[in-house]
């Protein structure tokens, strides 16, 4: 089915706070999976996929914590979605030459909106990079470069992510939605579902659905 990218970004926000993320990051998470749809990539699926591998596993487990300068996870592997708000904390330090490194992160493209973000946020071009792809943001677009493969691989060993000189970026296309294929919706749903409580006698009762009337 084709979905249009408001769809795509509501359904990504409920599916994120559906896994367990606070509202503020599951909007993000939304929004980022929205950035990906509208230039061509594969945001539904990444964002399925990261929810998935996530499931049932704490806040604390996959916030970044710092070692020897290299932000990593508890869990073993970082979530873009949580170092990717982070990172856009770190906006101005980046625009100012700071390089930032991840260790094992997990879906590494969902990192590239909160790196476009940052700087749309400076004004400062800013590369994000690992084995096998580059891309590069301005507040005016983004460059990519590298094996498509590298840019969807579901982990990344190491992530860099720096100030870039002299980028050469091209305007976003705009494309107003995409086609989704059905397992991934599904999976979305399946998170999305959760943020509704299950109905019971008292909440029937207090109005919630049909209750006690017949209204055939």
């Amino acid at each position: 089915m084709t979905f249009s990218l408001n769809e795509i970004e509501a359904m990504g926000k409920r599916a994120a706070r559906g896994a367990g993320l606070p509202w503020g990051l599951a909007e993000e998470a939304g929004k980022a999976a929205r950035w990906l749809t509208a230039r061509g990539l594969p945001g539904p699926e990444e964002l399925a996929e990261i929810l998935t591998r996530n499931d049932g596993k704490s806040y604390d487990e996959l916030a970044p914590v710092s070692a020897e300068g290299v932000w990593h996870a508890p869990s073993g592997r970082l979530c873009p979605l949580v170092a990717g708000a982070a990172l856009c904390d770190r906006a101005a330090e980046i625009a100012a030459g700071r390089e930032i490194e991840f260790g094992p992160t997990a879906q590494p493209l969902l990192l590239a909106p909160y790196a476009a973000g940052a700087a749309r946020l400076t004004g400062a071009a800013v590369e994000l990079s690992w084995a096998g792809a580059v891309m590069s943001f301005t507040p005016e677009g983004v460059s990519i470069e590298g094996d498509p493969a590298a840019l969807t691989a579901r982990s990344a060993d190491s992530v860099q992510c720096r100030h870039a000189e002299n980028a050469v970026v091209a305007p976003p296309v705009g494309a107003p939605g995409r086609v989704v294929d059905a397992e991934t919706w599904s999976r979305l749903n399946a998170f999305a579902q959760r943020t509704f409580a299950p109905a019971t006698e008292a909440s029937r009762l207090a109005g919630a659905g049909a209750g006690l009337t017949d209204n055939d």
